[in-house]
């Protein structure tokens, strides 16, 4: 997969679990707190801020986590630090764009982060399964002919 469309893939992911968790944290707020389900809105600021979080987290998975031929324990500790960037450009793009106001709103807020940040993995584990499914795939077919 070529890196704009790695990125370009990774933004969309990472921007749709975002919107995913704001849609969960007004659900949770609405059940648990008793605030309005009905009076959740998102500004267009709002959406913005999602998708260029997901632009800017989708850098550090092409610097960091796009080398195929790593050691096992190198790839984990890039996956950890890969982790902790995102997890710090979340973060300053929450108190940026005014995603949580107290501590409980950033304790949702990681909560979500993390949430997302699987969602996001698996979804990637996914797709390059799926790919090699085909590879393999259109692979036994040339071989058949032969």
């Amino acid at each position: 997969m070529s890196k704009l469309k790695l990125w370009f893939v990774q933004t969309m992911m990472i921007s749709f679990a975002i919107l995913v968790g704001i849609i969960i944290e007004g659900v949770v707020y609405s059940v648990f707190m008793g605030e309005d389900l009905a009076s959740f809105n998102l500004s267009w600021l709002q959406l913005l801020s999602v998708v260029l979080t997901g632009a800017f987290c989708s850098i550090p998975t092409l610097i960091w986590l796009t080398d195929n031929d790593l050691p096992k324990s190198k790839f984990i500790i890039r996956l950890v630090l890969h982790c902790i960037g995102l997890y710090v450009i979340v973060s300053l793009f929450g108190l940026l764009f005014k995603w949580y106001q107290h501590i409980d709103g950033f304790i949702m807020m990681t909560v979500i982060y993390f949430l997302v940040y699987v969602f996001v993995w698996l979804v990637t584990l996914w797709l390059y399964k799926r790919d090699d499914n085909k590879i393999n795939k259109a692979l036994d077919d040339i071989r058949d002919e032969e």
